[in-house]
């Protein structure tokens, strides 16, 4: 069943986190202030700059920090600082069953990111049956300002339990069609790297979102076969293709993939589309909410409805404006 999060207003508490690779202390306050400048308030754990190796600390530390605010009442949503690697070994430590008992009994709350955080969003999906958020980075996308995030979006996917919400898109169409499903999916190194664990990733009825940054077409073509052999591609209503900077080997990420993305999906009657933006763009990140109904339209134009709200309303305490930056 699944358990949306309480909406997000201006005012509130995001704790920020860093489940995987380290942080550097520059890009992290930016993020932070951009935040502070809509209207939050930001309570930073004490682990986001702890380095060892490529990881942002000890295995044992970044779980502790994620579950902290997973467990405070206080933090209304948890915004993870950069992606890179390790919300693996984050996610073994969750998955115990005394941990996993405890989380149940909490109220679900937002929890965002994209990259390698994946693997902690579909985990807490799956396993608890949250709405999580595929969307803007702390020390990336809100570092650099609203040149690199969909604000209006992000507001609407958030803060707002209305459905109806619509993220239009310039995507191409490498296949027609208009689809319903759950939205579900992210990077695809971390999907591909969840099958034959107790992790799998259950994808029979969703809209299948897909991206990667940076990679070779000879290992998109492998994965994408490795999940088609592992029956990840059975009962899936659509996919959507991130924009996909530096892969492919084309001309452009479209070019270089088209090929490979037909072959993998041979045979399947559902709209594939290729460009939306979300996770690793050059462009505005989107906001996705995972587990949530949606339309995919992929016809003269491309576009993603969102069929229920992705947050449950509340009572706002107060009305916090966002503050105008000197």
């Amino acid at each position: 069943m699944v358990q949306k999060p309480p909406a997000l207003h201006r005012g509130d508490a995001i704790g920020v986190v860093a489940p995987s690779s380290p942080v550097e202390m520059e890009l992290l306050e930016r993020g932070v202030r951009e935040l502070e400048a809509i209207g939050y308030r930001i309570v930073v754990s004490d682990a986001v700059l702890a380095r060892k190796g490529f990881f942002a600390g000890e295995h044992q530390r970044r779980a502790e920090a994620v579950l902290r605010f997973l467990l405070d009442p206080e933090i209304r949503a948890i915004f993870c600082a950069r992606g890179g690697y390790g919300s693996n070994y984050v996610v073994e430590a969750l998955s115990l069953r005394p941990v996993v008992q405890k989380l149940k009994q909490q109220t679900p709350k937002i929890v965002m990111g994209y990259s390698d955080v994946t693997t902690l969003l579909c985990f807490l999906h799956q396993t608890l049956g949250w709405v999580t958020f595929q969307g803007p980075l702390v020390a990336r996308e809100f570092a650099g300002g609203e040149l690199f995030y969909e604000w209006a979006a992000l507001e609407q996917v958030l803060s707002k339990a209305d459905p109806g919400a619509i993220l239009n898109s310039d995507a191409a169409i490498l296949q027609p069609g208009i689809g319903e499903g759950r939205l579900f999916g992210g990077c695809i190194p971390m999907l591909t790297a969840t099958l034959g664990t107790p992790q799998e990733i259950e994808t029979a009825g969703t809209i299948l979102l897909l991206e990667d940054v940076d990679e070779k077409p000879f290992r998109i073509d492998r994965m994408l076969f490795h999940l088609r052999r592992a029956g990840k591609f059975r009962g899936i209503k659509g996919v959507v293709f991130g924009e996909m900077p530096g892969c492919g080997g084309g001309a452009t990420a479209k070019d270089g993939l088209k090929e490979i993305i037909m072959e993998a999906f041979r045979g399947i009657e559902i709209p594939i589309i290729f460009g939306f933006r979300f996770g690793h763009t050059t462009g505005k990140c989107l906001a996705i909410p995972i587990g949530v109904k949606a339309r995919l339209t992929a016809q003269e134009k491309v576009s993603i409805t969102l069929l229920e709200g992705a947050v449950k309303a509340r009572v706002k305490k107060g009305t916090a404006k966002r503050r105008t930056r000197k």
